[in-house]
């Protein structure tokens, strides 16, 4: 199943619902590319390097780009669909983070991942108001704080019957960036994902701002139905300026 759109539908849409919902840092996404970007950096060969390390070249405008070769850590690498977990993969989680209390936990984690196979050689990561207009765009992130993730919680559940259309479950945050919003990419209702709560990567980004993912899809739907929602009403839209004005 195709689930990527044309990056000029997704900015119309974000153009829209940053009207009713302010974001922290700019809309983020991802697509596949079959050649490494003039312009884009890569994670450094050879070396561990955490991707939100390289975050500071998303918000100065720029692309990210990984590969099998390049992705920073053999977690990522995993996650981003190159390669299979090894046998003993998520030792670490117990072992070394202790994220886990066991170390069955920890290798349980990794083997439960089921990332889809990346479709291309390349995955890119990148601003999307600086995407080419006809790249076709796979998982769109929103960063915001929690009144405006309360907003993108209820609009996900507005245009269905069930109330669960938004999980937030234990993962790395490239996990919650990528690899969960995209395997929502074949199911008939796909969810969205509040992530980066991974303790591991916090010190890269604002302490209140959290990640909001979907697939491409569910973010032109979800924007395709502001108009008649609760966002439109007078008592989100004063609350929404009061806001603002704290900001300020």
């Amino acid at each position: 199943m195709n689930t990527g759109i044309e990056a000029i539908k997704i900015k119309r849409g974000a153009a829209e619902l940053v009207r009713y919902l302010p974001q922290r840092m700019t809309a983020t996404a991802w697509s596949f590319a079959s050649s490494v970007p003039e312009a884009a950096t890569l994670p450094d060969e050879g070396d561990w390097q955490c991707m939100f390390s390289l975050i500071h070249r998303i918000a100065e405008g720029g692309q990210v780009c990984f590969s099998s070769q390049r992705c920073g850590c053999s977690g990522a690498a995993c996650y981003f669909g190159f390669e299979k977990p090894s046998a003993d993969a998520g030792r670490f989680l117990a072992e070394k983070e202790k994220f886990k209390q066991k170390t069955d936990f920890g290798i349980n984690f990794y083997r439960h991942i089921h990332a889809p196979a990346a479709k291309s050689k390349y995955l890119l990561w990148q601003p999307l108001d600086n995407s080419d207009n006809e790249m076709t765009i796979e998982v769109v992130n929103l960063w915001v704080d929690s009144l405006s993730l309360s907003g993108l919680v209820t609009l996900a559940n507005y245009d269905s019957p069930a109330n669960d259309n938004v999980y937030s479950p234990f993962g790395s945050g490239c996990q919650s960036l990528w690899t969960l919003p995209f395997k929502e990419q074949d199911s008939p209702a796909p969810r969205c994902v509040i992530g980066c709560l991974d303790p591991a990567m916090r010190s890269y980004i604002p302490a209140d701002v959290i990640s909001f993912s979907m697939t491409a899809k569910r973010f032109v739907e979800m924007t395709d139905n502001i108009s008649g929602s609760f966002l439109e009403q007078d008592a989100w839209l004063k609350l929404i300026a009061t806001h603002r004005q704290l900001r300020e």
